[in-house]
């Protein structure tokens, strides 16, 4: 409160770049959100007029960074990288094994990949601390790394991402070799351990460049002593994994003998435990959503079946959906969500696309989607 007694607006946007070392420390580091208090309709019409902007400005930040929501899916995914990464504790002349995450668009690879890397880096900072002890206070320990790969990405251009990350002056100078020796000399002396490649989908085996990289790769992991977590759409599709051979050379693929495969799934109500997954999501989302007129049920049991049309299973349509409509149901004073409301939010075409077809097999009982939902809804 101001002297005035007036809300104060905290700017708390954390518009940050993980791809750089300042940034991914911001994020590593930063704290919870903390959630808007939720008001009633009464105590919100009562507010002065400033503050019920700062108030409102809050809670659409707020639904717009929901998550990551820990499913059975994620806990399964983390269970696999922990394990692996856990496990690798190789002397410096043995590989380590790399985890590819291959899944569809939309099921929150990313947003996965860097949650699991932020609970890494903070276990090893709380592990050996913030500085690597030999080196005094010149080399601060930096336990994960994160790139985000582009559709020209090359040799040196990879090189110079890491280098860029480490914050290294004369990053975009030097050859392919050059910049991988000052990469490497960085990655061993801030004791990094984890090295995240997003996008690894851009990369096309069937060109030059795309091989290039693909075979960088091997020696990145023959040279760095770190756990390699690869995250794209479409790797064993593309032939990543095979190293772009076929037939019976594909036999011959270091690749494929190297990464573990790990997945996320859509989310399905077709099966009961496919029902049960999808509600727990929901009663993770109803947590979350701060609507002054929210009431028992709004979600888990008037809203599940449309929710799922519309977002088709896919994890990003949903939180779409879910952060436009509040943001709608604040603008327009409704404070609560509905069908009629959400049926004037657009997401993304892929989901539209489909809601039709989805909400016709939910109309003609084809698919079972809450069959198995308990008479009383609790907080939900």
């Amino acid at each position: 409160m101001s002297a005035e007694g007036a809300v104060t607006l905290v700017e708390d946007d954390r518009d940050w770049n993980p791809s750089t070392k300042a940034g991914w420390f911001a994020m590593a580091d930063a704290p919870p959100r903390s959630r808007p208090k939720s008001v009633r309709s009464e105590a919100l019409a009562a507010m002065a007029s400033r503050d019920r902007l700062v108030y409102d400005h809050a809670r659409a930040t707020w639904h717009a960074n929901i998550g990551p929501i820990r499913t059975p899916g994620v806990d399964a995914l983390f269970e696999t990288l922990e394990e692996l990464a856990g496990a690798n504790r190789q002397d410096g002349e043995k590989v380590k094994p790399a985890v590819v995450l291959d899944a569809l668009p939309g099921l929150g690879k990313t947003t996965a990949a860097l949650a699991f890397g932020q609970a890494f880096h903070r276990a090893q900072i709380e592990l050996y601390g913030p500085k690597v002890p030999a080196t005094g206070d010149h080399w601060q320990r930096i336990p994960v790394v994160y790139l985000g790969l582009t559709s020209n990405t090359t040799m040196r251009s990879l090189n110079a991402m890491l280098c860029r990350f480490y914050g290294l002056p004369g990053a975009d100078r030097g050859t392919a070799d050059w910049l991988a020796s000052r990469a490497a000399e960085c990655v061993a002396n801030c004791k990094t351990r984890l090295v995240i490649v997003d996008d690894v989908h851009f990369l096309d085996v069937n060109r030059r460049d795309g091989r290039e990289v693909a075979n960088h790769f091997k020696w990145l992991a023959n040279t760095f002593p770190v756990t390699f977590f690869f995250v794209g759409v479409g790797l064993r599709a593309r032939g990543l994994l095979d190293e772009g051979l076929s037939g019976a050379d594909a036999a011959f693929s270091q690749t494929a003998r190297r990464w573990s495969v790990a997945s996320l799934d859509p989310f399905e109500i077709a099966t009961k435990s496919g029902r049960a997954t999808w509600r727990q999501l929901l009663l993770g989302i109803v947590r979350e959503v701060v609507l002054a007129n929210a009431y028992r049920g709004m979600i888990v049991r008037d809203l599940s079946d449309y929710l799922f049309a519309r977002s088709s299973g896919h994890f990003a349509s949903l939180m779409s959906l879910v952060a436009r409509g509040c943001y709608r149901a604040v603008k327009t004073g409704a404070e609560v969500l509905s069908v009629e409301l959400l049926d004037a939010v657009r997401i993304d075409q892929a989901a539209e696309s489909a809601r039709v077809h989805l909400h016709a097999a939910l109309s003609a009982g084809l698919l079972p989607a809450d069959t198995d939902r308990p008479r009383q809804e609790g907080a939900a």
